[in-house]
C-alpha cells in the first residue's frame, strides 16, 4: 500500500469538531506549547488567544480527533463577508490532523482565502502547505521593548486626526490585511501616530492600544523623508502613550535596517517567538 493510500486512511479516521471549552485540551497543550517544533506563536505571546477565543464573535475552536484521542487543536478567525480565514491557533504534530482541518474548512467555507499564522519549524503544518502551494511570507522574529527609550523630541509627531485622513491613507501600504480602511474603522483596537513637518504627513506607525502586550503593526516613513529621525520620534512617542504596556514587534529575520532602528528604540529579539505568515487564494473557477 502506498503512502499516500496509508495518509488517506488515516485521515478517514479522524473527526473534526467545533468546541466550546477546552476541557479535554490540557494533554496536547501541554505537550506542545513549549515545543521547539510544535509551539503556536500566538499561544506563546499570550495564552488568551486560545482560551478567550470562544468569547469572541468572530472565532471557533476546533478539535481533530483519533478514536477520542485529540490530535489536532485550532482556532480561526472567520469572515463571511470577506470570505477570509485565518488560523490564530494550530497545535498538533500529526501531518495528517492538519490536513483534516483543511477538508473541514475547504468543505464548509469554498472559496476562502485561508491564512495561516504558525511555527515556521512546524512540519505538520509546512509540509502540507507547501503541497498546496501555499504563498510564503518571510520568516519574522519578535523584538520586546525592554532597554533604554530613546531620549529625544517627538516634536514632530501628532496622534491621526481627520485632517490628516486623506494624506494618511494615500501613504498607507495596500498589501496587508491591516490596510487604511480597517486600521480607521478599528480605532478602539488602534492607535495612529503621525509624523508631520510643515502640514505634510511623512510617516506612520500603528500600533494596538488595548492589549495587555500591545503590538506594532505598521512603520513607515517615505522614501524622501528617510535619515531624519521620522521612525525613532514616532518610536519615542508609541512608548510614552503606551505607558507601562510591554510593546513588541514583528520584523522580518533578514531586514537589518529595520531591525537597527527598533534596537535604537530599546527593542531586543526574543529567541523562540519565530512565526511564518502563508496564504492560500481561492482557484479561479472555469468560465
Amino acid at each position: 500500500m502506498g503512502a499516500g493510500i496509508m495518509n488517506k486512511d488515516k485521515q478517514d479516521m479522524l473527526s473534526v469538531r467545533e468546541i466550546r471549552s477546552f476541557e479535554g485540551c490540557e494533554g496536547l497543550i501541554g505537550e506542545l506549547s513549549g515545543h521547539p517544533l510544535y509551539f503556536d506563536p500566538h499561544f506563546k505571546h499570550d495564552p488568551d488567544n486560545l482560551y478567550r477565543s470562544t468569547e469572541k464573535k468572530d472565532e471557533r475552536a476546533f478539535a481533530v480527533s483519533d478514536s477520542g484521542k485529540i490530535e489536532g487543536l485550532f482556532v480561526w478567525l472567520i469572515l463571511p463577508e470577506e470570505r477570509f480565514l485565518e488560523m490564530m491557533i494550530g497545535f498538533t504534530k500529526k501531518e495528517e490532523a492538519f490536513i483534516k482541518m483543511l477538508s473541514y474548512l475547504e468543505t464548509n467555507y469554498p472559496d476562502y482565502q485561508m491564512d495561516f499564522v504558525f511555527n515556521p519549524r512546524n512540519p505538520a503544518i509546512l509540509g502540507p502547505l507547501k503541497a498546496k502551494g501555499a504563498f510564503f511570507y518571510k520568516e519574522q522574529q519578535k523584538m520586546l521593548q525592554r532597554g533604554t527609550a530613546p531620549d529625544i523630541s517627538a516634536g514632530h509627531v501628532e496622534l491621526y486626526s481627520s485632517k490628516r485622513e486623506e494624506q494618511y491613507r494615500a501613504i498607507h501600504h495596500t498589501d496587508t490585511y491591516w490596510t487604511a480602511d480597517r486600521i480607521l474603522s478599528a480605532q478602539n483596537r488602534f492607535r495612529v501616530l503621525l509624523a508631520v513637518e510643515n502640514g505634510r504627513v511623512r510617516g506612520y506607525l500603528d500600533v494596538t492600544r488595548c492589549c495587555k502586550e500591545n503590538e506594532i503593526y505598521d512603520l513607515f516613513v517615505k522614501p524622501e523623508a528617510e535619515g531624519n529621525g521620522y521612525e525613532l520620534e514616532l518610536l519615542s512617542k508609541a512608548l510614552e502613550l503606551n505607558g507601562r504596556h510591554p510593546l513588541m514587534v514583528l520584523v522580518d529575520v533578514d531586514a537589518e535596517k529595520e531591525i537597527e532602528t527598533y534596537a535604537g528604540a530599546g527593542f531586543e529579539v526574543q529567541k523562540g517567538y519565530n512565526s511564518v505568515l502563508a496564504t492560500c487564494k481561492p482557484t479561479p473557477k472555469d468560465v
